[in-house]
């Protein structure tokens, strides 16, 4: 488009996104009756206020650490840092898997999935 009094070329955008990749979380391990912390740690790519509602798939053995009365915000040049929480309920072969996503209204963000097997008597989440 282009505008006759001021001289200037208008382009209409249409952008489109794809949902980032799933991160899968490093291994962790934890004897049965202990806990193990992973810190998970969100930006923000614009510099827009991002408000985040985590869901968490598995809530028997996995926590996040955070207020769960408000939503999560993330602003721009500031990371947010959650604590997911890991506390082993049974010993033995097994596979136990948590997926988190960060739902926001504005974007989809996601933190997948965290997972523990059992070897020789040490927990791997």
């Amino acid at each position: 488009m282009y505008h006759d009094r001021v001289g200037e070329f208008w382009y209409k955008l249409q952008l489109s996104a794809d949902p980032p990749a799933p991160t899968t979380l490093p291994p962790m391990e934890c004897e049965l009756g202990r806990w193990m912390r992973h810190d998970i740690v969100l930006d923000v790519p614009t510099a827009d206020l991002i408000r985040l509602e985590p869901v968490l798939s598995d809530s028997t053995c996995f926590k996040l650490e955070y207020s769960s009365s408000s939503p999560l915000e993330v602003t721009a040049r500031r990371p947010l840092v959650v604590p997911l929480i890991f506390v082993p309920s049974m010993i033995g072969p097994g596979d136990q898997r948590a997926t988190i996503v960060f739902r926001s209204r504005q974007v989809r963000h996601g933190v997948p999935e965290s997972s523990r097997k059992s070897d020789d008597g040490k927990l791997v989440v």
